[in-house]
């Protein structure tokens, strides 16, 4: 069903909830898994044990793909029939929807960054040898940007015609799809997270404790710093008007375009995880203590609060899309406001327990 969400934990395994707080499924790797990436009908894993692991919405698993290394990202198209994924064997691998490596691509350094266009036209990658990397889908490199230093985030436009890239000397990259630098912006220290909106028309860094947020051109339009506290999620609506950051100050936090804050929720335990809805209007967040949480921006909601086994490292939110171009950044936000038409019984405990910390 729409709304159903994706969490990786700590415990090493993956848990498919409902929006009811039921599991649907569960499946145990062999490694931690390092990111999850959901498409409506999809979702494409990578995993420290090496494999990628690509499953159905009801949890068969349709392919596994062994790497000689860690693997530490992945990314797919929206139909499933191209995936992406980074290894620290140094090696980009193209996948098809049977699981079938096509290409790989021996870069100078672990990858650690992968991205895709809905289209895969525009396929990319950031690794530790300090260089950005562009393929076509046969594989032909397009063109290689050597930048200051290594690569901890890469992302592209939904159409593929923008890359953008962060540093660990603080440098975000923002080049067009033919490898052309648009410009360059530095931040105060390394770029640890990174999202765009769909044509790129903002662009939101998080370094470890300030978020920045830039338009198209590189001017930078604001800044946010939560103080001595790391932000450990960063994410953005489809057209760039709202902002979710979550940190280890123990909050998630909502801010417009416009630098005004939204809301202000205080957790019970350090933010691990985030996302926001295309849209805008909800929000997921998974914590330190294993606790997942839904909001509603224009009521508190409380559709379940599921308690993992370990700390919530990803959670990702299903929607059926009705804009199928639309698909990228780290771990890619499937929103379901669109399909919560029906009304949820609320738990009062629940409910109460929520607005007593609403802020």
């Amino acid at each position: 069903k729409d709304g159903d969400v994706a969490v990786a934990s700590s415990d090493k395994s993956i848990y498919f909830i409902s929006k009811e707080g039921n599991l649907l499924w569960k499946y145990k790797t062999s490694g931690q898994v390092s990111n999850v990436f959901l498409t409506p009908e999809y979702l494409s894993v990578s995993s420290e044990d090496g494999v990628l692991y690509f499953f159905d919405r009801s949890g068969n698993l349709k392919w596994r793909c062994q790497t000689k290394g860690k693997c530490e990202d992945v990314a797919s198209t929206y139909n499933g029939d191209y995936s992406v994924g980074g290894s620290d064997d140094s090696y980009a691998y193209f996948i098809d929807k049977n699981g079938e490596i096509l290409w790989k691509y021996k870069t100078g350094g672990w990858v650690r960054r992968v991205c895709i266009s809905s289209n895969a036209e525009t396929i990319a990658c950031g690794s530790v040898d300090k260089n950005i990397y562009s393929f076509d889908k046969e594989g032909k490199r397009l063109w290689r940007y050597r930048t200051d230093s290594w690569l901890n985030s890469i992302i592209t436009t939904s159409d593929g015609k923008y890359i953008v890239s962060g540093s660990n000397n603080g440098n975000i990259y923002f080049l067009r799809n033919d490898g052309t630098l648009l410009w360059k912006f530095n931040t105060a220290s390394p770029v640890l997270r990174l999202v765009c909106s769909e044509n790129a028309e903002y662009v939101a860094a998080g370094t470890e404790n300030t978020a920045y947020f830039l338009n198209r051109d590189g001017k930078i339009l604001w800044q946010h710093s939560i103080g001595n506290f790391d932000i450990m999620g960063l994410r953005m609506s489809k057209d760039g008007s709202v902002i979710g950051i979550g940190s280890g100050k123990n909050e998630v936090e909502l801010i417009s375009k416009n630098r005004e804050t939204l809301w202000r929720y205080k957790t019970d335990s350090w933010v691990t995880s985030l996302d926001v809805s295309i849209y805008g209007r909800y929000v997921a967040a998974g914590l330190e203590n294993g606790k997942i949480l839904f909001f509603d921006n224009e009521k508190i909601i409380k559709d379940f609060i599921s308690e993992m086994e370990g700390k919530i490292d990803v959670v990702a939110i299903k929607e059926n899309l009705e804009q199928k171009k639309y698909g990228q950044t780290f771990h890619l936000i499937n929103e379901i406001e669109k399909q919560m038409k029906k009304k949820k019984k609320n738990c009062p405990t629940c409910k109460k327990e929520m607005e007593e910390k609403w802020v």
